[in-house]
């Protein structure tokens, strides 16, 4: 039997949609996809013929992968759960690299969940859901969820929050609290008094695949700590830099032991649907520069 590796690669962007292989599984296909592509460009000197089927089959599974890896539900017998990440939000971008939203547009976001009539949950819900535990979420459960401890998130963020009755968690990179640009210990203490919840994040904001094995331990055991020590809590949550520890099951089993229950991915982008890796919960990531705000979420989240 030929196999038609175009019809391989349409179905395993299905399959992926559906969170059933992990993105680096995808890549790998995609990769080997393209060097295919390449042998028979050189073998065939681009004699290539426009194979409709083939060229509708793809935009179908690219529909299918925007739609269920982002934010469209459907049965299930886990309720299909939006995490959302956000970085700065601020109306000047201080540094290309960390997505930022402005003011206005972030209370265009919250006002649009709000007007879909999305409720956040905590982190506590999520884990309490996905441990089967009883626990009433609402009939649209969304949670915000924000990296690296921006002070902005403060001055700019939480005061919208509270304006729209939402919660969320801050993944905090404890060794920089304090520091210019980003939160004090004190503004932590405020907000957490007032509903909102902070996980670890490393202490120096690490790449957690980047470092040996025994500097990635003492990285995210600094980051429960420094939470336990000034917060008086044992946090329950944590969030790998750069995606470190995503798809790293090895990553995984150090935050796990180190005392967190729930961990959040950088990169493995998309729903939380019923197969769900407690260490390695999916979010969409809010695009950065505030470009196409309002059209990626009525994309996302309608």
């Amino acid at each position: 039997m030929k196999i038609d590796i175009f019809m391989f690669l349409v179905l395993s962007l299905i399959i992926y949609s559906l969170g059933l292989i992990s993105f680096g599984a995808l890549q790998i296909i995609i990769i080997i996809y393209l060097i295919w592509v390449g042998v028979r460009i050189i073998r065939y000197r681009l004699n290539f013929r426009i194979n409709k089927v083939k060229v509708y089959s793809l935009l179908l599974a690219l529909l299918f992968l925007a739609a269920f890896s982002t934010g469209f539900t459907y049965k299930n017998t886990k309720k299909p759960i939006p995490v959302l990440t956000y970085h700065r939000v601020n109306d000047n971008v201080y540094d290309k690299k960390v997505p930022t939203v402005s003011i206005k547009n972030f209370e265009k976001q919250m006002r649009y969940l709000k007007r879909r009539g999305y409720k956040t949950i905590t982190e506590k819900e999520l884990l309490e859901y996905y441990n089967g535990n009883k626990v009433k979420l609402p009939k649209k459960p969304v949670l915000i969820t924000f990296d690296d401890g921006w002070r902005d998130n403060y001055e700019y963020a939480y005061p919208i929050l509270k304006k729209y009755g939402f919660t969320a968690t801050i993944f905090l990179a404890t060794g920089r609290i304090g520091q210019d640009d980003y939160l004090t210990w004190e503004m932590v203490k405020d907000m957490k008094n007032n509903g909102i919840d902070f996980g670890g994040h490393t202490r120096n904001h690490v790449n957690l695949l980047k470092v040996d094995k025994q500097t990635a331990l003492r990285e995210i055991q600094l980051s429960f700590e420094d939470i336990e020590k000034n917060l008086g809590i044992k946090p329950i949550s944590f969030c790998y830099p750069y995606g470190g520890g995503d798809l790293s099951k090895e990553i995984q089993e150090l935050v796990k032991n180190s005392g967190f229950q729930i961990a959040f991915a950088s990169h493995n982008f998309g729903i939380n649907m019923g197969n769900v890796n407690k260490m390695a919960i999916r979010r969409i990531l809010i695009p950065r520069f505030n470009r196409f705000h309002k059209y990626e979420f009525i994309i996302l989240l309608w």
